[in-house]
């Protein structure tokens, strides 16, 4: 089934936006939340949406993440076209059918994954920026990080 963002809006409640997606011929309202935290120097900006989003798309993460963009480009006041489509939903059979497999405890290499490379070099600078920070900071930099993992251990 085709997924398409019909709209986005601001709500009364701050940094929040209602969402309206059409899920084939359904329609669905979420409400997606955007939190933009300080780690030292930078700012970090996070939009996720509300747990009913979560459940449903567990198993559309790509479709999930195209939504999230155009949530995102709403925040930051960027154009953005509506309707949009950001996908094609899938059963939970269907997402399982096309999973890789694992072969000697490591994912099979698919081309959407980033080189090793790349991931070292984005660990190393995700690093160089923590060990930058003030003393002070460094507490309220892991209650931070710790946080990101729950919420990705959420959408899991």
């Amino acid at each position: 089934m085709k997924v398409k963002v019909l709209s986005v809006q601001p709500t009364i409640a701050p940094n929040s936006h209602e969402v309206l997606l059409s899920v084939g011929t359904d329609r669905y309202k979420f409400i997606f939340t955007t939190e933009v935290n300080r780690v030292g120097e930078h700012l970090l900006q996070t939009t996720h949406g509300d747990r009913a989003f979560s459940d449903m798309f567990r198993f559309n993460q790509r479709v999930a993440r195209q939504v999230t963009n155009l949530v995102v480009k709403c925040y930051n006041n960027q154009a953005v076209e509506f309707p949009s489509d950001v996908g094609v939903f899938v059963t939970p059979e269907v997402a399982l059918s096309k999973q890789k497999p694992f072969e000697s405890g490591t994912l099979v290499e698919t081309d959407s994954q980033q080189p090793e490379e790349s991931n070292r070099e984005t660990r190393q600078k995700a690093i160089a920026i923590v060990e930058k920070l003030p003393e002070a900071m460094l507490d309220e930099a892991v209650k931070f990080l710790e946080s990101l993992s729950v919420k990705a251990n959420l959408v899991e």
